[in-house]
């Protein structure tokens, strides 16, 4: 299973930057991003495998791919824009880590936007004038 992998290679990264941490900091960084890498590697055939399963349910209940597709932009955005920020955060970059969480909120809010206005839409559709 691949919660295995990823577990065994978070734990292998884990004590290499505790170690690299006391003894060559300036290494820890990058062991911790191929870390990162590899892991993000792991969990590719998973993700497209959701991915796929998510056209398929849309396709079957008839919902717009293009909300489906949203879904994925935002959760995407959520996912990577939260990597971005612990990586900064354990670098010892707090500042830096609230303003990539900042950035991520709003792109997600603009992503959301046509939904919002879909939904207004339908309400305003539905409600006596």
């Amino acid at each position: 299973m691949v919660v295995w992998q990823v577990v065994g290679v978070g734990l292998i990264t884990l004590v290499a930057t505790l170690i690299l941490n006391e003894r060559l900091k300036e290494a820890s960084l990058p062991v911790l991003l191929a870390g990162l890498l590899l892991i993000l590697m792991l969990i590719f055939e998973p993700l497209v495998i959701l991915w796929n399963s998510l056209r398929e349910f849309g396709h079957i209940s008839g919902i717009k791919f293009a909300y489906l597709e949203l879904m994925g932009k935002v959760l995407g955005t959520a996912f990577l824009s939260g990597l971005a920020a612990d990586i900064a955060r354990d670098s010892g970059e707090g500042a830096l880590a609230a303003k990539i969480e900042l950035a991520g909120k709003v792109v997600i809010a603009v992503l959301s936007l046509p939904v919002l206005k879909a939904v207004l839409t339908g309400l305003l559709e539905v409600l006596p004038k």
